[in-house]
């Protein structure tokens, strides 16, 4: 009886003094032979200690690891640049630049200076040329007008192209191309002869303050989208600093499908069977011709 009870004590300090040697995997089996022949098994798998991870327990990095949500692409930057994106923008400006004409019809001659011969619709060639023409002069606009919107709308079109991955520089050439030859030579040219604060002021101060609405911009993303602990005033302060991103996005988003706008001066957009049909019914060829074809796919 007593050699049982010893042979026990050493067997399990056996057992402890084995497991100190822990990283490498043993097979251990222990037995001892009773009076009734009978074999009692302690141990009859091998064991391993090894520090457990996340790959241990059968987990990726992704899978431990708290997923973010996904901002939206209109307040990120894109690491390259994304000429896609920024020719969608680009269409989004041309949309809501003739929207804003149409609102500026509605506003009184004393903030917008347009008599009604300038809001009359027809002869909108001839009105036009006779504009871009005559100018550029020194307007008599409104100073909020001049000083305030201008610049604001010229850093608009400043932050679409840095949203599209373009640097200062580029950006700049960008909303100097649109404010000058889409807005000032462009759209407005049909109400009002271009002018000298308009070149200057939308393109050089818009710069300015579009940097300062870029990053800006990104200080209230990184804080959360949050504006004085108010995400509220968080989601109204990104929506005026980048509007064209913000109402590209949602637009793309809600339609789901594209359009194509391309400027043509080929009489009929260069369709020969329509243009032989126009003159073979006694219509003139029109040399001078300008025109804009956009495309819509739904």
């Amino acid at each position: 009886m007593y050699k049982k009870h010893i042979t026990t004590l050493m067997l399990s300090f056996s057992a402890c003094a084995n497991a100190d040697i822990y990283e490498t995997p043993t097979h251990i089996e222990f037995s001892y032979q009773a009076e009734d022949s009978q074999s009692y098994y302690l141990f009859d798998t091998p064991y391993s200690y090894n520090s457990q991870t996340p790959y241990n327990l059968g987990l990726t990095e992704s899978e431990f690891k708290l997923e973010e949500p996904e901002l939206p692409k209109y307040l990120t930057v894109q690491s390259e640049k994304d000429w896609d994106y920024l020719k969608g923008q680009t269409y989004t400006i041309l949309g809501l630049s003739v929207a804003t004409v149409g609102l500026m019809t509605l506003l009184p001659e004393s903030i917008t200076k347009w008599d009604e011969e300038d809001r009359d619709l027809s002869g909108l060639g001839s009105k036009w040329k006779d504009n871009v023409t005559s100018g550029p002069v020194w307007d008599r606009d409104d100073h909020f007008l001049n000083y305030v919107m201008h610049p604001y709308f010229g850093g608009v079109y400043y932050t679409a192209a840095r949203h599209a991955g373009f640097n200062e520089f580029e950006s700049f050439l960008y909303s100097a191309t649109l404010s000058t030859f889409f807005w000032e030579y462009g759209v407005e040219a049909f109400a009002e002869v271009p002018s000298w604060q308009d070149l200057f002021i939308t393109p050089f101060f818009g710069a300015v303050v579009g940097e300062m609405m870029f990053e800006a911009e990104q200080d209230i993303v990184v804080n959360g989208g949050e504006v004085w602990g108010s995400e509220t005033m968080g989601n109204v302060s990104l929506f005026f600093l980048n509007p064209v991103g913000h109402i590209h996005g949602w637009v793309s988003d809600a339609w789901g499908g594209s359009a194509e706008f391309q400027f043509n001066t080929k009489p009929w957009f260069g369709n020969q069977d329509v243009a032989k049909f126009a003159l073979d019914s006694g219509a003139s060829y029109d040399d001078i011709f300008y025109g804009v074809e956009m495309k819509i796919t739904f």
